[in-house]
């Protein structure tokens, strides 16, 4: 089981952990220039042929906080499908029964 993480045009891979409750505890930096995007989280199955997506969430980046500090995270719902519009994501429907743990967060120059 791997994560796939996209913001604007950068797209950042988990490394693939075995088990039914793979932990990551990986920290991925992206530098954001427009707030009125997103950020896309994919959980994807690795197979042997084929990789199948468990899930994904769209984060809007205005929700995100603002911290140099690490937060307890949350826990989101995954879901099984998209909503684009003008050809961008703007959302996630279609609830599944998989959960993931985040802590998303800008962290501000010092």
């Amino acid at each position: 089981t791997y994560v796939t993480l996209k913001v604007q045009n950068v797209k950042s891979t988990t490394i693939a952990v075995r088990g039914n409750l793979p932990a990551w505890e990986q920290d991925f930096m992206f530098e954001i220039n427009r707030l009125d995007l997103g950020l896309t989280v994919e959980v994807w199955n690795k197979g042997l042929i084929w990789d199948t997506m468990v899930g994904t969430v769209w984060i809007p980046l205005r929700t995100i906080r603002q911290s140099n500090e690490e937060g307890p995270g949350e826990w989101l719902t995954l879901d099984s499908q998209v909503i684009m519009t003008d050809n961008e994501i703007s959302g996630t429907k279609d609830p599944t029964f998989h959960r993931i743990l985040l802590d998303t967060r800008f962290e501000l120059p010092l």
